[in-house]
C-alpha cells in the first residue's frame, strides 16, 4: 500500500500479480488413502467428490481473474479517491455512483468451467472488513457481491437476492445503490441463467435481470451460456449494444498445452494406483474423447474408475476408451461428436454449441474450415482406436513414399496424396471408426 491509497484500493494492489492468483485460487488434489480397502460403491463416491475439489487455474483463467480484479481496482479509483470524497458520497442525497454500468460477459461451452471459475474469483477476492472514514466513522468494506439466478426469479427477485431485503424494484434500487456506494462493493456478479433460458418470454425476463444489476452503478459480470447469448442477439439493437459489448469466452484448454496435462496429472493424483493413464502420452487422444472440456473429462475418469476398480483393474487410456463408448457417456459423446462438425445446417441446429460474438466468417471458408477439423478429428479418432499393432504398422505405412509411374514408364516417388485421395481416406476411416464404437 503507498501512502496515496485508500483503503478501498490498497485491498486489489495485492492481487495484481498473476503468481498470487493462482496460489489464493488454486485447490490441489488430495490421494485418497487406502482406496483398495473400500466397498465399488464407497470408492466411486470418494473419487467423485475428489474430483469437485480440485481446481486447477489455466492461463485463460488467470487472465480472467486478473481483468476482474483490474475491472474493480479501477472502480475504487475512480470512486474513492480519498476518504473526504467517500464520506462526501456517503452523506449525499443520491448515490455519486453512475447512473449505468455495462456489463461484462463470460461466456463458454457447458462444462468449460465458468461457475468454478466464478468460485475462484471469491477465493480470491479480499473478504469483508471495516473501514474509518475521516469523520471516524465505521463502514463496511465489502469488495464484491455474487447472486445465482433461479428458475423463478425476476429482476426484483434479484435486488433482492442483493439487498437480503424486500421491497418494490424502485426502492430496492435506490436502496442497493447506497448501500453498494457505502459499503464499498467493486464487482457484482450473477450465475446459472440457463434455469432462467426455458420460457418463450425468457430473453425479456434475463435482459431485465442483467439490466437490474446494471443500474446498481457498480462494475458488473453475468455468465451465460451460447444459448443464451443467441436468444439476446436476436434482440433490438439498444439492448444487444448494452448487454453484448463486453464478451469474454472461455475455451477449452488446448491438449498440447501445458495447463491441459498438469490437469490430467492432478487428477491422477486422486488415486494414483488406480488411474495409470499417461498425462503426456494420452493427452490428444483424451482430448479426442472429451473435447477438452472439464465436465465430460471427469465423467469420463469417473465411469472408468467405475468399470475398472469393481474388476480389480486399473485406468489406462484402454479404459477411458471404454467408457467413452458406454451407455453412461452417450449424453457427453454426442455433444464431442456434434462439435467435430459444426457447419452448414447443422451448425444452425445447435446453437448451444458456439458463439453468436464470433467475427462473421465468409460461409464458404467458414465450411472449408470445419471440413478440415472434421477431418483432423476423423485421423485423430482412428489412430486413437488402434491396436498397438495396428498403430505400428500405421506408421510404417505413412511414412513410406508411394510410388507413382510416368508417362516415359519411369517411377516417381510422391511423399504426399492428392487431396481428392486424402478426403476419400478420411471418409473410410470415419466410417470404419464409427463402426467400432
Amino acid at each position: 500500500m503507498t501512502t496515496d491509497e485508500t483503503p478501498w484500493v490498497s485491498r486489489f494492489t495485492p492481487l495484481l500479480n498473476r503468481e498470487r492468483i493462482r496460489e489464493l485460487v488454486e485447490l490441489r488434489p488430495q490421494t485418497i488413502l487406502n482406496i483398495g480397502d473400500m466397498s465399488p460403491q464407497e470408492a466411486c463416491e470418494r473419487v467423485k467428490d475428489a474430483f469437485q475439489r480440485v481446481y486447477y487455474p489455466s492461463a485463460q483463467c488467470l487472465d480472467i481473474l486478473l481483468q476482474w480484479v483490474r475491472i474493480a481496482l479501477a472502480h475504487s479509483l475512480k470512486m474513492y479517491e480519498t476518504s473526504r470524497m467517500f464520506v462526501e458520497g456517503v452523506y449525499q442525497r443520491e448515490s455519486p455512483l453512475p447512473e449505468f454500468s455495462f456489463p461484462w460477459c463470460l461466456t463458454g461451452l457447458a462444462g468449460t468451467g465458468k461457475s468454478a471459475l466464478l468460485s475462484a474469483f471469491e477465493r480470491l477476492m479480499p473478504k469483508p472488513d471495516t473501514v474509518t472514514a475521516a469523520d471516524g466513522t465505521k463502514f463496511p468494506l465489502v469488495s464484491y457481491r455474487a447472486v445465482t439466478v433461479r428458475a423463478s426469479s425476476t429482476s426484483r427477485d434479484i435486488l433482492m437476492q442483493f439487498a437480503r431485503r424486500e421491497g418494490s424494484t424502485r426502492v430496492l434500487s435506490d436502496y442497493l445503490r447506497r448501500l453498494a456506494y457505502s459499503d464499498g462493493w467493486a464487482l457484482v456478479l450473477q450465475d446459472e441463467f440457463q434455469f432462467a433460458t426455458q420460457s418463450a418470454r425468457a430473453s425479456t425476463r434475463v435482459t431485465q435481470m442483467i439490466l437490474a444489476m446494471c443500474y446498481i452503478g457498480v462494475p458488473a459480470v453475468y455468465i451465460a451460456n451460447y444459448s443464451l447469448l443467441h436468444k439476446l442477439n436476436e434482440r433490438n439493437q439498444e439492448d444487444r449494444h448494452r448487454l453484448l459489448g463486453k464478451v469474454v469466452e472461455l475455451y477449452p484448454d488446448n491438449c498440447k498445452s501445458k495447463d491441459y496435462r498438469t490437469l490430467l496429472s492432478w487428477f491422477r493424483e486422486i488415486a494414483p494406483e488406480i488411474f495409470t493413464y499417461d498425462p503426456e502420452g494420452d493427452a490428444e487422444a483424451i482430448d479426442i474423447l472429451t473435447a477438452g472440456i472439464k465436465r465430460p473429462l471427469v465423467s469420463l475418469m469417473e465411469i472408468g474408475f467405475a468399470m475398472a476398480f469393481s474388476k480389480g483393474g486399473v485406468v489406462d487410456y484402454s479404459v477411458l476408451e471404454k467408457a467413452y463408448k458406454s451407455r453412461e457417456y452417450a449424453t457427453f459423446r454426442n455433444d464431442v461428436e456434434a462439435l467435430a462438425k459444426l457447419y452448414g445446417a447443422f451448425r444452425k441446429s445447435h446453437k448451444d454449441l458456439w458463439c453468436p460474438i464470433d467475427a462473421v466468417l465468409n460461409s464458404d471458408e467458414d465450411l472449408d474450415l470445419e471440413r478440415d477439423r472434421q477431418s483432423l478429428v476423423d485421423m485423430k479418432a482412428m489412430k486413437a482406436s488402434m491396436t498397438v499393432e495396428e498403430r505400428k504398422a500405421y506408421a510404417e505405412v505413412s511414412t513410406r513414399p508411394e510410388a507413382t509411374s510416368t508417362k516415359s514408364g519411369e517411377v516417381k516417388l510422391a511423399s504426399k496424396r492428392t487431396k481428392k485421395a486424402d478426403a476419400e481416406q478420411l471418409r473410410e476411416n470415419h466410417s470404419w471408426f464409427s463402426d467400432k464404437l
